[in-house]
């Protein structure tokens, strides 16, 4: 596993535990934080048919999927912010 896979899959873990606390909050929360979680969520599965990609995909192919992944990464990490702030 490189030091880049490593960082990622530390940076997924807390986007995971981060994911886990805010499910409760907007459970309880406001509407429009409900429609937001569920456009996360969309974009959470996305990451995680990504991340099974980057394990089985080849070296080349598997830089465009690592490249994807970064991208949900950072809009799920924003999204989730925009929710705690809102809650």
């Amino acid at each position: 596993m490189t030091a880049q896979t490593q960082t990622q899959d530390g940076v997924v873990r807390a986007l995971e535990q981060l994911r886990d606390e805010l499910k409760l909050k907007v459970h309880l929360g406001k509407a429009e934080a409900r429609d937001s979680w569920r456009e996360l969520e969309d974009k959470w599965r996305e990451l995680q048919r990504h991340r099974h990609d980057i394990e089985t995909a080849g070296a080349t192919s598997a830089a465009g999927v690592k490249s994807a992944a970064q991208n949900l990464i950072h809009e799920l990490s924003d999204g989730y912010e925009r929710i705690r702030n809102a809650l």
